[in-house]
């Protein structure tokens, strides 16, 4: 018997066998519907039956043609009515009812006025702020092009006199969180020699500048081995150099949301993402039309794979882990989340943009580290910075991939333009080709024995401080740090305002990270924090003392700000502030 015959007939049959079992419960179903609805359409029936003749007398005088138009026009108004019902059902959802609200009321009259005079004030206290803070009204400006062009020893003078604003740092004493990730005279002098060597190269001109080319594959192929792949792992594993770990980011969800759509049709995408993952994927989701579902973090400051799969939909396309997070350090359930996206069929994307040169590192010297990247399965691509810990000059990151098949979708092919045939591999068009030759020149500078050492110089440092801020009453850990980033909230907020500590330490000269939702800060350390830990924890210990003895707050700081911020359920008001500060910037 054929196959495909004997198939159907075995399929008839079944589901003969399966109707003839459903054929009582179906009727004793309609007879139930029966009890209920009869009645009702008897107590309908005289209001349905004077409704019709009302009708029939309102179109008796019209043409069956005059008839239809109107049907038609009736039905395009509902429908038009159902989609403004549905759009505003749609933002009232994803904005929120008490968000909602306050949006209706500012746009009222009277409400609307007020806002734009507190913006335009706020406007003016951010600038002058701003321009007080840098110095910028005791220099010149050049607004427009000099007439004649300036000597090469003035210009020089001129930008150490604009330098001399900028926070001075010196070797191993680095009193900003983060920020400065090089370290050595030596190095550095290498990759400014470097980059000087090659500032006039291209990789876009592939054909004119092959040594660039070469240095870039290098790159991603030395990265990819530290991280799962290459030779000692999954050979397949691929990837591309971008200008940082925001472009990464970006790159990785693009490729990844045109991916799913060219495998399994997805066209409205949608990921999920944990409230620590960086910033990077709002912006992704708001560039490329991905429906951004934020899931909370636990008591542990990481994002679950329980907490993924509740907000898991058919539209998803990928869903992240951070390892870690840039706020609190912490390594999500990357192993849990990945194996939900395998088993769903998705992208899973692990931001490593912080971890992805030291995890390794710290794993070799000997410090515990979680599965978290290509050596677990289900992990799709990932993000890795080489101008942070990698120690080279700001302006690379990498982007990595499970393989090729989902590095494509990052391309862009342009075969209809009169200009030619076009390819390109990211968003930029022409690139530094001194950045990827001073990357490469870091990686081979360091090796695996000079990142290590350096690693564990920061984790011990990290460390000394989690271990020091423990033993400050009023402070605690929030979050257990996996590596160099150490977060840190106050143990009763009302009692200790954590933002009075910033700008307190600020003003001894200390830069932290901010964070809220919960209000805390944070320090990263990398190799520029070797000696500064005992002054950082002594400056804390008495800023933390002065504050709970009802010692005076910093004026003009930074913690009304991220006060209002943290408690204000406007976020569209915060958002405004955000606005001006940029457009202050950008204007000076």
């Amino acid at each position: 018997m054929d196959t495909m015959k004997h198939g159907g007939w075995v399929l008839q049959h079944a589901t003969t066998d399966v109707l003839l079992k459903l054929k009582p419960h179906a009727e004793a179903a309609w007879k139930h519907m029966q009890h209920w609805s009869d009645p009702l359409l008897q107590r309908a029936s005289p209001y349905l039956e004077s409704s019709t003749r009302w009708m029939d007398a309102q179109l008796g005088g019209l043409m069956p043609w005059q008839i239809a138009i109107l049907s038609a026009v009736t039905v395009l108004l509902l429908v038009w009515l159902l989609q403004l019902v549905l759009a505003a059902a749609t933002d009232l959802k994803e904005a929120g009812v008490l968000q909602s609200m306050f949006e209706v009321m500012k746009r009222l009259p009277g409400i609307r006025g007020i806002v734009q005079r507190e913006n335009a004030k706020m406007l003016v206290k951010i600038r002058a702020s701003i321009n007080k803070e840098n110095g910028v009204s005791h220099e010149q400006q050049y607004l427009e092009l000099p007439k004649v062009g300036m000597a090469a020893d003035d210009l020089k003078a001129r930008l150490q006199s604009r330098g001399k604003r900028d926070v001075a740092f010196k070797e191993g004493s680095s009193r900003v969180s983060g920020t400065l990730y090089l370290m050595g005279q030596e190095h550095c002098r290498l990759l400014n020699d470097v980059y000087a060597s090659y500032s006039h190269t291209n990789p876009m001109h592939a054909d004119v500048f092959p040594s660039v080319r070469q240095m870039e594959l290098e790159v991603v192929a030395m990265t990819a081995a530290m991280l799962g792949g290459g030779p000692s792992g999954d050979r397949e594993v691929c990837g591309a150099m971008t200008s940082g770990g925001t472009e990464s980011i970006l790159t990785a969800v693009k490729a990844s949301r045109d991916y799913m759509r060219a495998r399994k049709g997805i066209r409205r995408p949608e990921m999920v993402v944990g409230q620590s993952a960086h910033a990077a994927f709002f912006k992704a989701a708001e560039y490329f039309n991905v429906k951004l579902v934020m899931v909370p973090v636990g008591k542990d400051y990481r994002v679950s794979a329980a907490a993924v799969a509740r907000a898991m939909t058919r539209n998803t396309v990928l869903v992240v882990a951070s390892s870690p997070c840039f706020p609190h350090g912490v390594i999500d359930d990357v192993t849990g989340i990945a194996a939900l996206a395998r088993r769903h069929g998705v992208c899973c994307h692990v931001d490593a943009c912080l971890g992805g040169f030291v995890l390794p590192f710290a794993r070799a010297a000997g410090y515990p580290v979680p599965p978290f990247d290509f050596a677990v399965p289900g992990v799709t691509s990932m993000s890795v910075d080489t101008h942070k810990f990698g120690m080279a000059h700001k302006g690379t990151s990498v982007v990595l991939y499970r393989s090729s098949a989902i590095r494509r979708h990052q391309y862009t092919r342009v075969t209809e333009w009169s200009g030619g045939l076009y390819i390109s591999p990211g968003f930029a068009g022409s690139r530094s080709g001194a950045l990827i030759s001073t990357a490469w020149t870091s990686m081979l500078h360091q090796g695996h024995q000079g990142y290590v050492k350096l690693t564990d110089q920061m984790m011990k440092a990290s460390r000394q401080f989690a271990e020091g801020v423990q033993a400050i009453e009023g402070l605690e850990l929030a979050g257990k740090p996996a590596m160099t980033v150490v977060a840190f909230k106050a143990t009763k907020p009302r009692a200790l305002n954590i933002y009075a500590v910033n700008d307190a330490l600020s003003a001894r000269g200390w830069h932290l990270n901010a964070l809220q939702l919960p209000p805390a800060l944070h320090m990263c350390f990398t190799a520029q924090h070797a000696s500064v830990v005992e002054a950082l924890l002594k400056d804390l210990r008495d800023v933390v003392q002065d504050l709970q003895s009802g010692g005076e707050q910093v004026k003009d700081g930074m913690a009304p700000v991220y006060g209002l911020a943290s408690v204000s359920p406007d976020r569209n008001i915060i958002g405004e502030f955000l606005v001006a500060y940029q457009d202050v910037l950008l204007s000076g």
